[in-house]
């Protein structure tokens, strides 16, 4: 696209359009209109686009410099998520410069940032000064053994090489030693790896190219975010919030290249959930659309209401991520009247919404998670891949453009995955309603429970769980068992100071599931382990009920 048109697709976004620009053609053109205007909003202090655009390109023309600069390999982004304008920064900085972006965790250590590297043999990695502050001695040695240079760089970015197993520090460039451009990326290449979750092995890394994020965000602006507000598309006058740390793939997608496409502002308030603090930032900013995960909303819809509460002016509040149940959905209702709810589904090897539930249809039933976005192609399969009837469970299908191209350096899982037709088999298992065409999830293909012989998923034991008004939270995990081969139990927070007995949780679930689904044992803890968009992960929960039973048999 020439700037005349790309100048054009900022009053009028296109999806097919989209698809011809890259990441930094996006925000130039951005900076070219509304250089002013606010771009992130953060505890830490505020960044304009063009701000955000000068000090990138500082952090591109460090890294085009460096003997580490390998155009078209990924950069891994390792930056402290408390303040956003670094992590957007070094972000966009690597993408300027024509490399692949690899964004990282920010509470990993150097053992598992080494790991990521090794996986996808990326060629520097961008730290934050303050996250390297934190760490242990050992840490911070493993990076810079004669310890941290003198400040410079645009918010105090550090880069370094990746030399087989070790770091290497890279020094400022000299004045005139920066070339003056870099291998400008296409739309077909890749931009974004996004690394799943790893519940059941090694991450792997889906690779989204800049095309189809451009036509990612422009779907989140056209779309899922404007549908549940009577189709409006978002606009310069809203306001974002994200309670989504800033690090994941989802919220790069989602949230923050679609405020650069609508010109508006993108509220972080850092990594560690405040529901109280996110509540005044909504009054505070004017946020028009809230997009976070229903364990946020329950949080915040447990602290009595304020006055943060009645001024807040949200026009829409997505969650993503996990299950909404019927409970959480009246709550936020009566909490926040005016706001117009929405659920929707996607995942790292598809990002953005690809279902969404909202309005009616929201109201009806809002543990759906609705219908197709267009372009998106749904289809629920048997296990000889031909097609359920609605109301038949079987494996869901999704295939739009911007999906993931692949995983990086791994053929034998892509094959797995994407199959002849371009669909991507999501390996969750759900139905299309038979009266109402919604879609529900059920499970996951490798999350099913076979309790002596009884085959069952953990979504519906959990739904019937968070219905029960004294708990906040639950999850239920299958563990081994000598006859059943794997029982069921359940873990559990108290909601509000209240505290029900094993006993009576049980005796809720009797009464409302299959023996065979009933937990064997619930067991009480301060919160469960989640990841930063809130689902919960079951290595870590896994870990807690080791130590706890641990702990039971020390007694």
């Amino acid at each position: 696209m020439n700037r005349k048109e790309i100048d054009e697709f900022l009053n009028a976004p296109d999806f097919e359009a989209a698809g011809r620009l890259t990441l930094p053609d996006l925000l130039e053109k951005r900076v070219r209109a509304t250089p002013e205007a606010i771009a992130v909003r953060s505890p830490a202090g505020h960044l304009s686009f063009g701000e955000w655009l000068d000090d990138a390109r500082a952090v591109s023309a460090r890294l085009r410099s460096s003997g580490a600069y390998q155009p078209k390999t990924p950069v891994l982004v390792w930056v402290d998520t408390a303040d956003a304008r670094q992590v957007v920064i070094a972000q966009h900085g690597v993408l300027d410069s024509g490399c692949i972006v690899a964004p990282l965790d920010d509470r990993l250590s150097v053992a598992e940032v080494g790991r990521f590297a090794r996986d996808v043999a990326a060629t520097a990695v961008i730290v934050s000064r303050g996250l390297l502050s934190s760490r242990t001695d050992e840490d911070l040695r493993a990076f810079v053994p004669g310890g941290l240079p003198a400040g410079g760089d645009p918010l105090d970015l550090l880069l370094f090489a990746v030399e087989g197993e070790a770091f290497s520090l890279v020094p400022a460039a000299k004045d005139g030693a920066v070339p003056p451009g870099g291998a400008r990326p296409g739309p077909d290449d890749c931009a974004l790896l996004a690394f799943t979750s790893g519940t059941t092995g090694r991450p792997k890394a889906a690779m989204i190219t800049h095309g189809g994020c451009v036509q990612l965000a422009e779907r989140m602006v056209n779309g899922v975010f404007a549908a549940p507000r009577g189709g409006r598309p978002v606009g310069p006058d809203d306001v974002i919030q994200s309670p989504v740390p800033a690090y994941l793939p989802t919220s790069i997608v989602n949230t923050l290249y679609a405020a650069v496409l609508a010109g508006c502002p993108l509220s972080y308030r850092g990594r560690r959930f405040d529901p109280e603090a996110e509540e005044r930032e909504m009054a505070l900013a004017g946020t028009t659309i809230y997009a976070g995960a229903p364990a946020h909303y329950a949080m915040m819809c447990q602290r009595p209401a304020s006055e943060d509460s009645r001024a807040a002016r949200v026009q829409v509040m997505t969650a993503s991520g996990a299950p909404m149940t019927a409970a959480l959905h009246q709550s936020m209702r009566a909490r926040w009247p005016g706001v117009a709810v929405a659920n929707w589904y996607a995942l790292n090897e598809t990002m953005v919404g690809q279902t969404l539930n909202f309005g009616r249809d929201m109201d009806l039933d809002p543990t759906a998670i609705g219908r197709p976005v267009w372009p998106t192609e749904l289809a629920v399969v048997d296990e000889g891949g031909g097609p359920c009837a609605p109301g038949e469970p079987g494996e869901v299908l999704l295939r739009a453009p911007g999906q993931m191209v692949g995983y990086y350096l791994n053929e034998a899982e892509t094959a797995k995955r994407i199959d002849a037709g371009g669909w991507v088999h999501t390996e969750d298992i759900g139905f299309v309603g038979r009266e109402d065409g919604l879609l529900r999830i059920t499970g996951r293909k490798s999350d099913r429970i076979n309790r002596g012989g009884f085959k069952f998923y953990p979504a519906e034991v959990e739904e019937v769980l968070l219905g029960h008004e004294a708990l906040a939270d639950a999850a239920v995990l299958a563990v081994p068992d000598p006859i059943l081969g794997q029982d069921l139990v359940a873990m559990v927070v108290g909601a509000g100071g209240r505290a029900p007995t094993e006993a009576d949780v049980r005796a809720f679930c009797q009464g409302r599931l299959s023996r065979n689904k009933v937990p064997s044992r619930v067991y009480f803890v301060d919160r469960l382990p989640r990841s930063g968009f809130g689902k919960v992960v079951k290595k870590e929960l896994i870990a807690l009920w080791e130590a706890i039973e641990s702990g039971r048999a020390g007694q």
